[in-house]
């Protein structure tokens, strides 16, 4: 078989009773999928740039936050042993690593997947028993669930799981207590045969992934696959006369011998008299480039990512990219991040004590110049309700005073 040849691999799906496949299409050092699958969307987020962007744009900025413990009032809580949930919970990765793989696989596999362990010597695992917590890779994680529970005879997710095998490389085929999991979904919607398992959001842009698979596999075909860049052949009343008569024996010959890459010939040579004939299929011709900068802003719609922050030639300027991004913090991750919290806090089971995990956002400088801008409007209002009281002492600003007042600390 030639290097022309594409060579295909298998990958089973994440559940341990499953018989589906994905098909895998070997481009250069890179196995690609044909199109996006629940099975494969970790994947795909890791693998291909335009995808790696959306995904790693809220998870990085996220990541970079501080984190705190308050009490059920939003007071920050510096004084409590629970801090060590957010220091030295995990002996390999610090907690700005678990929060950005938590977020990570959050949006590329549509689950949060937690495990907390503790000592053998407790009975059960809470708050206070907890030693460790790690983030689990979606793609090494399987679940086998019941399908004869109804969801209305559960008391928790748990419930589903008959047995739960985390494939990590240097602990084999390692099965996971089910009490000790815990999975948050990104929405209500369920992946097919699945009680648990959330769909990827991902999916919400199925068709311009599935077209950038396409490209690349068409990028690569053009520059590995594509032959000579023109043939010497003899001319013929009957047309062209190719010099060997099989077909397959002429596409192996052209791409073994001649191609653009590798020590390979640019053209073939026959020993006949020849005229030349153009075969090459450009890039140009496929104009493919224009196809992926599409398909990259509407990847980064699904997580609400202006087209101005996507990676292109034609960046925008400095003060359209800060609106831009100060637009991403409000609209999405600001909201993102309030969901991990909650789900942390769940995790560890501090809420359960009456305390929540919050985001310090001060050090968002672009989240700064807003707010300077809001206090600017509520000076600005200040001062007219003094102005209108000196024209009409009579009149009760009583009610506009107070939204002023009760807006502090909420922006």
């Amino acid at each position: 078989m030639g290097l022309w040849d594409l060579l295909k691999a298998k990958r089973t799906t994440g559940y341990i009773d499953s018989a589906l496949t994905v098909e895998i299409e070997k481009v250069g050092t890179a196995s690609i999928p044909d199109k996006l699958t629940n099975e494969n969307a970790y994947l795909l987020a890791n693998l291909i740039p335009e995808v790696y962007f959306a995904v790693d744009f809220i998870a990085d900025r996220a990541s970079k936050l501080r984190y705190f413990i308050t009490d059920s009032k939003g007071v920050e809580i510096t004084n409590t042993e629970l801090n060590r949930f957010l220091t030295s919970i995990n002996p390999i990765y610090q907690f700005s690593d678990l929060v950005y793989q938590s977020i990570f696989n959050y949006l590329s596999d549509g689950n949060m997947i937690h495990y907390v362990q503790s000592p053998k010597s407790y009975a059960k695992v809470n708050v206070n028993s907890i030693s460790r917590i790690d983030v689990l890779q979606p793609d090494l994680l399987s679940l086998l669930e019941y399908n004869n529970i109804s969801s209305l005879q559960i008391a928790k997710l748990t419930d589903f799981i008959r047995t739960a095998r985390y494939d990590d490389m240097a602990a084999g085929n390692n099965y996971l207590e089910a009490e000790q999991l815990r999975i948050y979904g990104y929405d209500s919607m369920k992946r097919d045969q699945s009680h648990i398992l959330t769909k990827s959001p991902l999916f919400k842009a199925s068709v311009a992934i599935d077209n950038l698979l396409a490209v690349y596999s068409a990028r690569y075909n053009v520059y590995v696959n594509n032959g000579a860049a023109g043939y010497l052949v003899k001319k013929s009343t009957a047309g062209v006369e190719s010099i060997l008569k099989d077909r397959q024996d002429i596409i192996e010959e052209i791409n073994r011998r001649d191609g653009l890459t590798g020590k390979r010939n640019l053209k073939g040579i026959s020993s006949v008299p020849l005229e030349f004939i153009n075969t090459l299929v450009t890039i140009k011709d496929l104009m493919p480039m224009e196809e992926t900068l599409e398909n990259t802003i509407k990847i980064g719609g699904v997580f609400q990512i202006p087209a101005g922050l996507m990676p292109r030639k034609d960046q925008t300027t400095f003060a359209n990219r800060d609106t831009d991004e100060r637009t991403v913090w409000e609209n999405s991750l600001m909201s993102i991040v309030d969901s991990f919290c909650e789900y942390w806090a769940n995790t560890t089971g501090m809420n359960k004590l009456g305390y929540k995990v919050a985001a310090d956002y001060s050090t968002v400088s672009v989240l700064n110049d807003n707010v300077a801008t809001i206090e600017d409007i509520k000076a600005k209002k200040i001062a007219n309700i003094k102005s209108l009281k000196e024209l009409q002492p009579d009149a009760d600003f009583t009610e506009e005073i107070n939204l002023i007042i009760e807006s502090y600390g909420k922006e």
